[in-house]
């Protein structure tokens, strides 16, 4: 029963069987209760004509003017039996084959006839009515015709009780009923198993083509997508989820491949940089001076393969979901310059000016050491691509709002969205490996949307002046 086929036949055999079960059962019931309704209406009828025929005379009980011992029309030995008694309990007229005393026991109420099962002679199941009522009385002439005139009434006959039996021939039926109920509702159940069976497997078989097409794709889903002939209203979310998820899955793989290339190339240059240099250095004898230039050299490829790597490894936790945030307030004026420092060097031998628009007092509150790493991925691009003599113009609000703002001649409003791609630079030649990996921007997108952040970049399509915006959420932006 572990299969989804034999739980769905079990199901639907289950409720069809307790159904019919349901079913024959009230109309066994139904059938039963007409059946001895019209059984008890014969006996009632029965018992009434008999009734009518008893008469008294003197003190005495005849059925009619047959006298004792002469049975009335009608009569059937061994299947009619009937008592008539005076109500101290004193039998008066009986049946001659009468030779059991258990209807002389059956108590009887003068407002409705009692029907009850009993049984008759020969231990035979027998059903009978018990009926009090009073009897005729045999009078003159002259009291009939005085009653007649409203001279005087006439006198009331005794209160006698009849009690009229037969043999229950409807129990007989309803054996047979109920044989043939059983009988119906078990070649029912068979039939429905069967077609149970054979509409489920009808209906599952859009589910057996998409185990079959998922089980095609084995270690490959490059282009391949789920098809299902006709697929059921319930099945077609399903299929296309699962081709969404083939997508995501293909488009992982390839971004996969993408990152072992790019990585592949971004490693490629400085390594080889690092190997020329030291196969340069080691050709011949050098002096010091040679040596420690040479050593330099590697020492600044090292940090840039360095750099490369720890934002791989971030990018890595951020999308695992490995990192805790330590939030704490961050004095954006006095931060945002420390955080500069380390570029000065370098903005002032490309002859870069500074513009700082930042209010005293200004803070949010967010991770410290994240919005670093973002606010270095900024200072890092603008100091690297603002033309030299430029401008760099860094803006911050105590709303979370920052931005950095320099010239852009290389970035165009039609790519300036790619800056978010990992690995894209504007120099597809990649002249500048070793440089720039062109991850800076992603890992800081990511870093923003961990804190609750956003990160944008706009250009002028005229003027060119790039400006790269971040905004920290502000309910992130409380303490």
């Amino acid at each position: 029963m572990r299969t989804l086929r034999w739980r769905l036949v079990a199901g639907v055999l289950a409720g069809i069987t307790l159904l019919f079960a349901c079913g024959a059962s009230l109309t066994y019931m139904e059938i039963r209760s007409r059946l001895y309704r019209d059984f008890d209406q014969t006996l009632f009828q029965r018992a009434l004509s008999l009734i009518a025929m008893v008469k008294e005379d003197r003190g005495r009980f005849e059925l009619g003017r047959l006298g004792r011992g002469v049975e009335p029309p009608g009569y059937e030995p061994g299947v009619d039996y009937y008592l008539l008694s005076s109500r101290p309990g004193e039998a008066l007229v009986i049946s001659r084959d009468w030779t059991n005393s258990a209807l002389d026991a059956i108590k009887t109420s003068a407002d409705a006839p009692r029907f009850l099962a009993i049984v008759l002679p020969g231990d035979r199941d027998g059903r009978a009515v018990a009926i009090e009522t009073r009897v005729e009385v045999e009078v003159g002439k002259r009291v009939r015709a005085a009653a007649a005139r409203g001279d005087a009434t006439l006198p009331q006959g005794p209160l006698v009780r009849m009690v009229f039996a037969r043999p229950d021939t409807v129990a007989a039926a309803l054996r047979d009923i109920r044989s043939m109920l059983l009988s119906l509702w078990a070649g029912c159940s068979l039939l429905s198993g069967l077609v149970a069976w054979l509409v489920v497997r009808s209906g599952l078989k859009p589910l057996d083509e998409l185990r079959g097409q998922i089980g095609a794709m084995r270690d490959t889903v490059t282009g391949y997508r789920i098809r299902l002939s006709s697929p059921p209203l319930e099945l077609e979310p399903v299929a296309g989820e699962l081709n969404r998820m083939l997508e995501r899955v293909e488009a992982a793989l390839l971004r996969e491949r993408t990152l072992t290339s790019n990585v592949a190339h971004e490693l490629r240059t400085p390594i080889a940089g690092i190997l020329s240099t030291l196969e340069l250095t080691l050709a011949r004898e050098r002096s010091i001076a040679d040596y420690k230039e040479a050593t330099a050299d590697c020492f600044e490829i090292a940090k840039r393969m360095h750099w490369l790597v720890n934002n791989l490894l971030s990018i890595a936790r951020i999308e695992a979901g490995n990192v805790k945030l330590h939030r704490r307030s961050v004095r954006l004026r006095s931060e945002l310059i420390e955080w500069w420092n380390p570029f000065t060097v370098r903005a002032r031998e490309r002859g870069l000016q500074v513009e700082w628009r930042i209010p005293q007092g200004a803070e949010i509150h967010t991770d410290g050491e994240f919005l670093r790493v973002v606010m270095s991925n900024l200072f890092d691009n603008a100091v690297s691509y603002a033309p030299e003599g430029g401008t760099v113009l860094i803006r911050a609000e105590g709303d979370g709002s920052v931005s950095v703002g320099n010239l852009s001649p290389e970035l165009d409003p039609q790519t300036i969205n790619r800056i978010f791609e990992p690995f894209w630079r504007s120099n597809e030649s990649r002249s500048d490996a070793g440089a720039h990996a062109g991850l800076g921007m992603s890992l800081s997108r990511k870093i923003l949307e961990l804190l609750g952040g956003t990160i944008r970049a706009e250009i002028d399509s005229n003027s060119r002046w790039f400006v790269a915006s971040i905004q920290i959420a502000p309910q992130a932006n409380r303490p």
